[in-house]
């Protein structure tokens, strides 16, 4: 009697409580107001900054791929750092969003399995969408911002303001702390299509004109490859790895095509 009772309170103490994140909706309207907040924060400070160094400059974002990247950059880093912020308050590890380990070879397995079902599922799901509307994958391209790149520089950091830091930034944010928000209250299939249809809806408006719908399509199936790897890596490194691959597909695409 006395062994069985010090197992179960053995087992009881091993149980650890789920992270306490906050009900779901807190967890959406923070990582809304992170997403508008950051961009919004670090376009005021590249103008005051840009406007101390060069006054007088108008449209800085479209005229220099530095000023992008530093756009970018400090975007990124806000959002990144406010979700540290609401970490430390609420506290939680960054084992809660993901990096409680460090990065392992099966990663990398892991990876290349998501990459190419991501690829699978992209273009079946394209193929039949448009057979069944034939508008669904034209329209104009997607504002990628870095318009004008005529230096060796301008390149490179075009190269890492699109494809390094959103893969870092928006994994942090998105499969980090509000999958795992929403995972925390819900069981894994709710949590992955609230969290996969507000990425796929984030991306819906970024075109040059009208709404492209094939770009949220693409960043739904994304989104629900990346929370799979997620749940089956246990860890953020895999969905980073992914990202950043497809990143770099479009960025190749997009620019040398």
């Amino acid at each position: 009697m006395a062994d069985k009772l010090l197992a179960r309170l053995k087992l009881e103490t091993d149980v650890q409580p789920k992270a306490n994140f906050g009900g779901p909706m807190r967890v959406i309207l923070s990582v809304f107001a992170i997403f508008l907040l950051s961009q919004f924060v670090a376009a005021i400070l590249l103008e005051i900054a840009f406007g101390i160094i060069h006054p007088g400059s108008k449209n800085i974002l479209d005229q220099s791929a530095v000023a992008q990247f530093i756009y970018v950059l400090l975007a990124e880093g806000l959002a990144v750092g406010s979700i540290l912020l609401i970490l430390r308050r609420r506290h939680l590890g960054l084992e809660s969003i993901g990096f409680g380990r460090r990065p392992a070879w099966r990663d990398v397995k892991w990876t290349a399995i998501g990459f190419v079902v991501f690829y699978g599922l992209l273009f079946a799901v394209t193929a039949i969408l448009t057979l069944l509307i034939p508008s669904f994958n034209t329209g104009a391209p997607q504002d990628v911002g870095f318009n004008v790149l005529s230096t060796p520089l301008d390149q490179a950091v075009a190269l890492i303001g699109l494809v390094i830091l959103p893969a870092l930034g928006e994994e942090t944010l998105i499969r980090g702390y509000l999958y795992s928000g929403l995972r925390s209250r819900w069981a894994f299939w709710p949590a992955m299509l609230v969290t996969s249809l507000l990425f796929g809806a984030a991306h819906l408006s970024t075109g040059v004109s009208g709404t492209l719908w094939a770009a949220g399509v693409s960043t739904f199936i994304l989104s629900v490859v990346l929370i799979y790897l997620r749940e089956r890596s246990g860890a953020l490194y895999a969905p980073i790895m992914v990202h950043g691959l497809n990143n770099l597909v479009a960025f190749m695409a997009y620019f040398y095509a």
